[in-house]
């Protein structure tokens, strides 16, 4: 064999094992890209959850002080009249 020829035969030995160093790394940082990607899914569907579970007493809260105002506003307007009407046979 000449020197040329081994020369060529451990660059391309070298270069191989590179590649394929290079393609098991791949592989690797590609589990674990997928590991953090069902992680962060879980923790958005538990922010979900957080959040529905929150708004929904704040909705009710909210419901129940509009109808509340309704009420008032209701009873105001009865008062109201009753005063106009005291005010109109005074006179």
């Amino acid at each position: 064999m000449d020197i040329t020829q081994i020369i060529v035969s451990i660059s391309i030995l070298s270069v191989s094992a590179v590649v394929v160093t290079c393609g098991v790394w791949i592989i690797l940082v590609l589990k674990e890209f997928k590991n953090t990607v069902i992680k962060t899914n879980s923790i958005l569907d538990d922010t979900k959850l957080i959040t529905s579970s929150v708004a929904e007493p704040v909705s009710t809260i909210s419901e129940f002080l509009s109808g509340f105002k309704s009420g008032l506003n209701l009873l105001n307007s009865f008062f109201k009249k009753k005063e106009k009407s005291v005010k109109n046979e005074s006179m």
